[in-house]
């Protein structure tokens, strides 16, 4: 038995080192859990920090974001709006581009129609210049006619005197008396 108590002590002794190892082991460790656990919350103090960072940096991003939709839609009504003045203004370009060929289209005519106007104008102007021309020919000619028949009468009237003359001297002879009466 004192076999079995020597190798019980021995044991004892084995156990109570060993004991001594983990106390000292288990005083280490539990050292090394606060000072893990100081670490540990150190750095979940540190990660807090940060995540409140992070979500204060994501709450300015978000209305960052909001302004930046607010002025995408204000942009995409602009630029609808600007769409539908550039449809209007180029119907109206267009619409300008056609009236103004139209009225290119009606000056030219009016071209033509004054071409054709001054060239009836020059044909009335020569024609009236003709017709002045033959009156003033036709003007002398009856003058001369006129001075020709003036002429004539003239003739025929101092032939015509001579012979009343003649045929008063006839008549007197033949009636005296008419002749007296009239004096």
């Amino acid at each position: 038995m004192l076999e079995q108590l020597q190798r019980l002590q021995a044991h004892f002794g084995v156990l109570k080192n060993r004991l001594e190892q983990l106390s000292s082991e288990n005083a280490s460790l539990l050292k090394e859990k606060d000072n893990s656990d100081e670490q540990h919350h150190a750095q979940i103090t540190h990660k807090n920090s940060i995540i409140t960072q992070k979500q204060d940096e994501i709450e300015r991003l978000n209305d960052v974001v909001k302004n930046l939709e607010d002025q995408l839609k204000t942009l995409n009504t602009d630029a609808t709006t600007l769409a539908d003045r550039y449809g209007r203004l180029e119907k109206s370009c267009t619409d300008l581009k056609n009236r103004f060929q139209e009225i290119l289209a009606e000056r030219n005519e009016l071209r033509v129609s004054k071409e054709n106007m001054l060239n009836q104008q020059r044909h009335a102007n020569q024609e009236i210049q003709d017709l002045k021309t033959e009156r003033e020919r036709l003007v002398q000619k009856n003058e001369h006619a006129k001075n020709k028949v003036e002429a004539i009468i003239q003739r025929l009237s101092i032939l015509g005197t001579e012979q009343d003359h003649h045929a008063q001297e006839i008549a007197q002879l033949a009636h005296p008396t008419d002749a007296n009466e009239e004096v």
